[in-house]
């Protein structure tokens, strides 16, 4: 899992997982998470607080893949979104 560091990718040997890559998974993951209770549930009331956060998470992620938009490990973890697991 990258926003825990330990994520195994295609690279012999393994690639280090930069901290804003783990950031930014971690984001990623909740700004998902959020996505689908906005599309699916209609009882959540959206405070602008909590929206507020969630743009600011955004606005982190962008800020950490132009840190490492070029990071070997920033490549793999695209590559792992777009084809899912690695298989062994």
């Amino acid at each position: 899992m990258v926003s825990k560091g330990s994520w195994m990718g295609w690279s012999t040997p393994p690639i280090a997982v930069p901290i804003e890559l783990r950031e930014l998974a971690e984001i990623f993951t909740t700004l998902q998470e959020t996505r689908h209770m906005a599309d699916y549930d209609n009882t959540k009331v959206w405070t602008s607080i909590e929206v507020d956060a969630r743009l600011n998470d955004a606005r982190a992620a962008f800020q950490n893949w132009h840190k490492i938009q070029n990071d070997p490990a920033a490549h793999e973890y695209l590559l792992a979104l777009l084809i899912g697991k690695k298989r062994e």
